[in-house]
């Protein structure tokens, strides 16, 4: 079936530039949502600030169910949301483009098409050599939307909702598995504080082996080894390995400076909350390691996943607030640091019980991720033919 084509403009009732105002926590107007209140395709109302907007710009730059906003410049260019709700009084800033949608077009319809293929072509072919990278109303307001009839849309948007849905729950699950270790540990050893079994209570240095800093050498996208740096390292205590560069390294530091299975990596400097990331190395190839990275391989008798589990248990991750250094902006904390933090010396039983739960825990997580890579296909497919006259 083909679908006709018409300019944005002309199915839009509205495109218009956001409010130009400071953001403000104090409840001196209405809601004043920005480009970073949208993370992961959702807006946490109660985290938005607040604005003074006059009755006149209130009304003019007022968001409502339906709308669908733009970020317009940076990073984000293009990047869309479809407010589904908000509160009574909320305005949209003015790195953000609004487009309201008029009587002829789903606003869901809509939203799905800014996600696709046939959009963000689009988008790059306007952005391309511009200095600033961005868009504006007049930009967006060419941009070709196929638009078949009414009903049709509600129809391609009710199956798209419907695919969407089922990745967002995967999404969800996803997270909430990230954070069972960290529960795990605290219903299983608690704080060293309370230690409510009788541990004896010793230091993370206690539990080590070997600890050692990563290379200062420069990485580059040519090199024999693949190197970790700091950004590797997730915030839920996973590595990452979608964005890996490589180097070499002289033969007598390859042995100080490269992982192996089992290691622990632990993240030395970076931001307060990101400070003290750590996460096991669980892969069999050798990989470099960075110089703001921390290596360290536990003892005889010990569990790496112990540690590394305390460290990124809610309980470690504020032990670890607490003693991180600023540095020129940075929060930091060395080696020596690191192991002066106070742990509890569990049995090896008790380690190697939740070690076996994790592992539990990482063989659901591999098949929930298999399951979401099957639905992004299905989605994308979706996606395709919806916009070419096919679904």
């Amino acid at each position: 079936m083909n679908i006709p084509t018409l300019p944005l403009a002309e199915i839009a009732a509205k495109i218009d530039y956001g409010l130009t105002a400071s953001a403000s926590e104090a409840q001196i107007g209405p809601k004043f949502l920005r480009i970073t209140d949208i993370q992961d395709d959702s807006v946490n109302w109660d985290d938005v600030p607040f604005c003074e907007a006059t009755p006149k710009k209130l009304a003019k730059a007022r968001i409502e169910p339906g709308d669908i906003v733009f970020a317009r410049t940076g990073a984000t260019t293009g990047k869309s949301f479809l407010i589904h709700e908000s509160p009574e009084d909320a305005v949209f800033a003015s790195y953000l483009i609004r487009v309201r949608p008029s009587d002829r077009t789903n606003p869901s319809y809509l939203a799905h098409f800014f996600r696709s293929q046939k959009y963000w072509s689009q988008i790059k072919n306007r952005t391309r050599g511009a200095a600033q990278g961005g868009v504006n109303a007049t930009s967006l307001g060419e941009l070709e939307i196929p638009l078949p009839s009414l009903d049709e849309q509600r129809r391609i948007a009710g199956i798209l909702d419907a695919a969407d849905a089922l990745r967002r729950r995967r999404r969800e699950a996803l997270a909430l598995l990230d954070t069972l270790p960290g529960a795990i540990f605290a219903e299983m050893f608690g704080e060293p504080s309370t230690n409510k079994h009788g541990y004896k209570l010793g230091m993370i240095g206690d539990l080590l082996d070997d600890v050692r800093y990563g290379t200062s050498n420069k990485a580059g996208a040519e090199g024999e080894l693949p190197i970790l740096r700091m950004g590797n390292i997730t915030y839920e205590g996973r590595m990452d390995l979608r964005d890996i560069k490589r180097i070499d390294l002289p033969k007598n530091d390859i042995a100080k400076h490269t992982v192996r299975k089992g290691d622990i990596l632990f993240n030395r400097t970076n931001s307060a909350d990101l400070v003290g990331k750590t996460a096991i190395f669980n892969e069999d190839e050798p990989y470099a390691f960075a110089g703001y990275l921390v290596r360290a391989r536990v003892s005889n008798g010990n569990r790496p996943e112990y540690v590394a589990g305390y460290l990124n248990s809610p309980h470690g991750k504020k032990v670890l607030r607490n003693m991180a250094k600023s540095i020129v902006g940075m929060a930091n904390i060395n080696a020596k640091e690191m192991q002066k933090i106070p742990i509890l010396l569990a049995p090896e039983d008790q380690q190697e019980s939740y070690a076996e739960r994790c592992a539990r825990i990482d063989e659901r997580r591999a098949s929930l991720l298999d399951h979401l890579s099957q639905l992004e296909t299905l989605f994308a497919s979706l996606q395709s033919r919806a916009f070419a006259g096919a679904l």
